[in-house]
């Protein structure tokens, strides 16, 4: 553990100087990203932010979902990379929440592990807290901006989000379907389930699983309310969840079939048809990328989205005008070489920016 937070240290140190020495000029990633909200959109964006429009930036520092260590790093490193004038560049009032104390949380949580769910009761006494943060910003009218850590955030985040609007539709953004669930997942990493956990006709019995009974009466997504997009790592089992009950997935191929632009139009239409005010929670792994762009990450799928295909799919969510509060997790720059790390983090930092209303024009 020692050597693995020097490494992230250094890791840190170094991608610090990277951004405070960027300079415009020719090269491949070498242009200024200019931060400009939209001047041509006739929409309100973020409707259901009450004005003046304030995100909260929660860092979500976790790494007990999955078994690398350096997640815990992502939220710093964007901090530090300018993401807070960034947000105010682009028109909002800024609360920096500060991280959430993990390390105390599970300090003080039961260290039980269950048959296919590891760090168990950790994972869950963290997302409890996580759950009632979310929850408590939504109903203050701020847009809660959750930086991870890897995606068993997202059982917080679902959670807390669907206590405060259950109503909310899902996009989900990712290579793998997270909708393990233990009694079926193939690793036991809780990475894998913050869907399956709370997918109405899927979740286990919490009674059982440490640290999860705060979810025994819980709010649960119904299938129609999610759209997947970016799919292309999907376990046995989790292909016959998404079948049997009928949820909107859009994989690689689909991306490549009909264009991205196509993709967003049909997984807006599914969740807003009905409901056209309806809020949208946006969850962003950047391992829906692909890892020529994005490196540094735990379990990175070649033949992912590319560089504009990754922009595109929170542009569209942003000018849908019903985006509410998203999260970006999975970053881990121990995972690659430094210039590995460097490309992934100023990745996340400009899908973040777009996410939150940067625009061209």
């Amino acid at each position: 553990m020692i050597i693995s937070k020097r490494i992230s240290s250094r890791l840190l140190l170094s991608t610090k100087r990277f951004f405070s020495n960027k300079k415009t000029g020719a090269g491949i990633g070498n242009v200024r990203d200019r931060m400009m909200p939209s001047s041509l959109c006739r929409k309100e964006l973020f409707r259901h932010s009450r004005t003046p429009k304030t995100v909260s930036v929660i860092g979500a520092p976790m790494t007990y979902g999955q078994p690398f260590v350096g997640t815990d790093t992502g939220p710093n490193l964007l901090r530090e990379a300018g993401l807070l004038n960034m947000m105010t560049s682009l028109g909002w009032r800024v609360e920096d929440h500060g991280d959430i104390d993990f390390e105390k949380i599970a300090n003080r949580a039961s260290q039980e592990s269950f048959p296919g769910a590891r760090n168990c009761g950790i994972v869950g006494a963290v997302n409890e807290h996580l759950a009632n943060v979310v929850e408590e910003k939504i109903k203050m009218g701020r847009f809660p901006l959750l930086v991870g850590g890897d995606h068993s955030i997202g059982i917080g985040s679902i959670a807390g989000v669907l206590r405060a609007r259950p109503d909310t539709g899902f996009l989900w953004v990712d290579a793998h379907a997270d909708i393990n669930v233990p009694k079926l997942s193939e690793s036991g990493n809780m990475h894998g389930m913050p869907v399956g956990l709370l997918m109405e006709g899927v979740a286990p019995d919490f009674n059982e699983l440490p640290g999860m009974d705060w979810l025994v009466n819980g709010p649960r997504i119904t299938p129609d309310s999610i759209v997947y997009v970016g799919l292309r790592d999907v376990d046995a089992a989790e292909r016959n969840i998404i079948r049997d009950n009928n949820i909107l997935a859009f994989t690689m191929h689909d991306i490549d079939r009909y264009g991205i632009g196509a993709v967003m139009d049909m997984a807006l239409e599914h969740l807003m048809r009905d409901k056209p005010n309806r809020p949208l929670h946006l969850s962003y792994d950047i391992d829906a990328v692909d890892p020529v762009l994005a490196p540094a990450t735990g379990t990175a799928v070649r033949g992912g989205l590319t560089f504009r295909e990754a922009h595109y799919v929170v542009e569209a969510a942003a000018l849908s005008g019903n985006l509410a509060s998203a999260d970006i997790v999975e970053l881990n720059p121990t995972l690659s070489d430094s210039e590995g790390a460097k490309v992934t983090l100023d990745l996340g930092l400009q899908i973040v920016t777009s996410m939150m209303g940067k625009s061209i024009i």
